[in-house]
């Protein structure tokens, strides 16, 4: 069977998709995995067929989080809905270029795997059953609001409308690039509701995050699958001094910002070092600026780690809350301190802190060196903290994650056309 995975974005947006296409892969599938033209050597690592989106380019999620604009909103705190207005919009023409791209990229294929993001070229024209990939939940609930609204304490009701609102916006925004493909296609366009309500009742939309960590309320459809993280056994390359470092010394604090380097990676920077100097912990950083850290903390750079090996070994691991990172931090068991940049990274650093398993997060926008440093003490001082990371590492890993995606993925192609 032929299954094109399509998927845009950052490392952590792309690398799940690579592990499922490796599990598929391994039962006797034929994965390709369409996306930009960065991610081509992730593909051929994991032995999967690779296709290129011309239009999204090399360094696209680089181009859009050092966008001025952007960084300006963010500094004005994590709005999902501000950074959607700062982020430089394609011309009309470069937008149907990228909607037909995944249109042809889907032909001759027996299933199609997308994001939330790339759905729009299964809407605009398939003839092959589709489902969809979320990093976050987005189905309706009475139970939670929907991400970005205001978590008022007004019932069902209320957050069942938020998630409304929230879908009416979404198709607000992509009903015209949808509608217009659909046109040229023959096809009639589609109304006011949005289409995108489907995921999970008519088709599966995959939840690659664990039920130990948000399990799904009794309100979502049956499609809905929390499978848990999607995660592999592939080890990554990492410099020998680095290791090194780790094994001579106390557990050090990690900094590993991912994305959000790009964002603010001067002050990220400089409140990760000030912090384990105000807490006497050693640092290690990985990503960042480039450049000598200063010689009072004893800390080292590296641009690559394997965070299979290094994130166990850390005595709190300070990121971004970007889902993949999360996911990561999660299953190494450690304590985490959470600055949240963007989209979906302020539900992650509240969930975690709801676990107990983080101190409060320290958003981007109110990071200090001082604040960072008193979430490091928080998080490292408490022991309960340290031991309810290790229990929650444990009760993850029994998840069947990507196995369970596949096996959604296999039936679904089976009997869903």
């Amino acid at each position: 069977m032929r299954i094109a995975l399509l998927t845009i974005g950052s490392r952590g947006d792309v690398q799940p998709f690579v592990v499922l296409g490796a599990e598929l892969r391994g039962r006797g599938h034929e994965p390709v995995l369409v996306s930009g033209a960065d991610f081509r050597g992730m593909a051929e690592r994991a032995g999967i067929g690779f296709r290129a989106l011309d239009t999204i380019g090399t360094d696209h999620a680089t181009s859009v989080l050092t966008d001025p604009g952007v960084r300006a909103a963010l500094r004005k705190g994590p709005s999902l809905y501000r950074m959607a207005a700062a982020v430089p919009r394609p011309p009309r023409a470069d937008r149907r270029a990228l909607t037909d791209e995944l249109v042809a990229a889907t032909e001759g294929v027996d299933m199609i795997v997308n994001t939330t993001l790339t759905r729009i070229g299964a809407l605009t024209r398939s003839t092959a059953p589709w489902c969809s990939v979320a990093s976050w939940p987005i189905t309706a609930t009475a139970t939670w609001p929907a991400m970005g609204a205001p978590a008022l304490p007004l019932g069902g009701r209320y957050n069942r409308l938020t998630h409304q609102a929230s879908s009416a916006l979404e198709w607000l925004l992509y009903r015209p690039e949808v509608n217009a493909g659909r046109a040229a296609a023959g096809l009639p366009k589609f109304g006011l509701g949005s289409p995108f309500r489907d995921d999970g009742v008519v088709r599966p939309i995959l939840y690659q995050f664990s039920p130990h960590v948000f399990p799904p309320p009794p309100d979502w459809p049956a499609r809905c699958h929390v499978t848990g993280y999607w995660s592999d056994d592939v080890r990554w390359d990492q410099p020998a001094e680095l290791t090194e470092f780790v094994e001579r010394g106390e557990p050090p604090l990690v900094a590993a910002f991912g994305s959000a380097w790009l964002v603010g990676g001067e002050t990220l920077l400089a409140a990760s070092v000030a912090a384990a100097a105000e807490t006497g912990r050693r640092l290690v950083v990985v990503g960042g600026p480039v450049g000598d850290l200063p010689d009072h903390v004893d800390a080292i750079r590296s641009e690559s780690a394997d965070f299979t090996w290094l994130l166990p070994r850390a005595a709190a691991v300070l990121h971004h809350g970007g889902q993949g990172t999360t996911a990561a931090v999660v299953s190494a068991g450690v304590p985490q301190v959470i600055v949240p940049t963007y989209a979906d990274q302020p539900m992650w650093a509240a969930r975690m802190a709801a676990l107990g398993v983080a101190a409060p997060p320290v958003p981007y926008s109110r990071l200090t060196a001082s604040s960072l440093a008193a979430a490091v003490r928080a998080a490292v001082d408490d022991p309960a903290i340290a031991d309810r990371a290790f229990a929650l590492a444990g009760a993850v890993r029994g998840d069947r994650g990507v196995r369970e995606a596949a096996d959604v993925v296999e039936s679904y192609a089976a009997t869903g056309r």
